[in-house]
């Protein structure tokens, strides 16, 4: 609980900061609009091809941009190829994990275990990270409706694959620049064979990676409890928060700064409050019209990417910019539901709890050492 404070804390400040630091000219204000364009191609490609769930293809062109075509399309690929893999897996296991909690539970611990080690360990994280998510997802989905789980499955896929190839074409329109989102990739714990985790001496070295796996797995693992007990219909948010929040930087993990994921919590819970916070008040206050909902997702997009790009709460701006995208862009009709976005708020504090709960269990080291 300190540490959740002490993430807390500074917040309000950097967020008055970055607000006045917003540029309306300049690399950082041309890389913001690129970000709209973006955004409102993928959706408009969904809807054209009359998909369900255009807030995919949403994350989408916002997630994949980045400063050159090349890094763009090396993103973009990776996101592609993790998502069909891990759909094809989920798809795979979805009918026996159904009706079994415990195969669930088991299943829900290796993809999320799997998925958190490779995000962490090698130069193809992005794709591990949707891997997991998306079987995870499939699975899921399956123990709601499981009629529906090859729809979903294939929605899914669609929706990521229509909003990636939208960005991908926005990219080629711009000139390459340096993106300050773009990371080289020289802080992986690992990039060996897998086999090399049966060295005792491999093991020594790695023992915080593989801690901090098994914490994630578990903590999404334990989920269908929690579901189960409250009697949660909308399962994918609680997974979704449980699993994201702890593919942190991997020298945070290798150095035990575990203060990383709280921040994290923190960062993604109110983020997305404020993204739908002002999504829920444009429509309250201007209606559900085209025009108007195009305006404030251009400017939502176009804020929340330079509080993305500032110097101190970027992942808050992330999630500021889904809970905006997932409140408002709901499909081809005008909004009707405001439930989407409060469905993610509601999954993100389910989620980060059970992280926390986990912890509580399962003390940090930070959390021994500091009493």
């Amino acid at each position: 609980m300190p540490l959740l404070i002490s993430a807390l804390q500074p917040i309000p400040r950097a967020l008055v900061r970055e607000l006045k630091s917003l540029e309306l000219r300049g690399p950082r204000a041309r890389d913001a609009a690129k970000l709209v364009i973006s955004v409102l191609a993928a959706v408009a490609a969904a809807t054209i091809l009359n998909l369900d769930d255009l807030s995919w293809a949403a994350f989408s062109g916002y997630m994949v941009i980045r400063g050159s075509l090349a890094e763009t399309f090396r993103r973009g690929l990776m996101r592609i190829v993790g998502t069909v893999g891990g759909a094809l897996l989920g798809l795979l296991l979805a009918p026996g994990t159904a009706n079994d909690p415990l195969l669930l539970m088991a299943f829900l611990f290796l993809v999320s275990w799997i998925g958190t080690f490779q995000s962490l360990a090698t130069n193809y994280s992005y794709a591990w990270l949707f891997f997991g998510l998306t079987a995870g997802m499939v699975t899921t989905e399956a123990l709601a409706a499981p009629d529906s789980v090859v729809h979903f499955a294939a929605t899914r896929v669609a929706e990521i694959t229509v909003g990636t190839c939208a960005c991908l074409v926005v990219a080629s329109l711009f000139p390459d620049t340096p993106s300050r989102r773009d990371k080289q990739f020289h802080d992986m714990l690992w990039c060996g064979r897998l086999r090399d985790v049966l060295n005792e001496s491999w093991l020594r070295g790695h023992w915080p990676l593989l801690e901090h796996c098994t914490r994630a797995a578990l903590a999404v693992a334990l989920l269908p409890l929690i579901w189960r007990w409250f009697g949660i219909e909308e399962f994918s948010q609680t997974a979704v928060t449980s699993y994201v929040i702890m593919i942190v930087p991997s020298a945070a993990v290798g150095s035990r700064r575990y203060a990383t994921i709280y921040e994290r919590i923190v960062h993604r819970a109110l983020g997305c409050l404020l993204g739908s916070a002002v999504a829920l008040v444009s429509i309250g206050l201007f209606g559900t019209g085209l025009l108007v909902t195009v305006l404030t997702l251009a400017a939502g997009v176009w804020i929340g990417y330079q509080i993305q790009t500032g110097r101190e709460i970027n992942y808050l701006g992330t999630q500021f910019t889904l809970g905006l995208l997932i409140t408002l862009v709901q499909g081809p009709a005008p909004i009707t539901d405001i439930s989407p976005g409060l469905e993610r708020l509601v999954g993100i504090a389910i989620g980060s709890a059970m992280l926390c709960l986990t912890t509580l269990v399962w003390p940090l080291v930070e959390d021994r050492t500091e009493g």
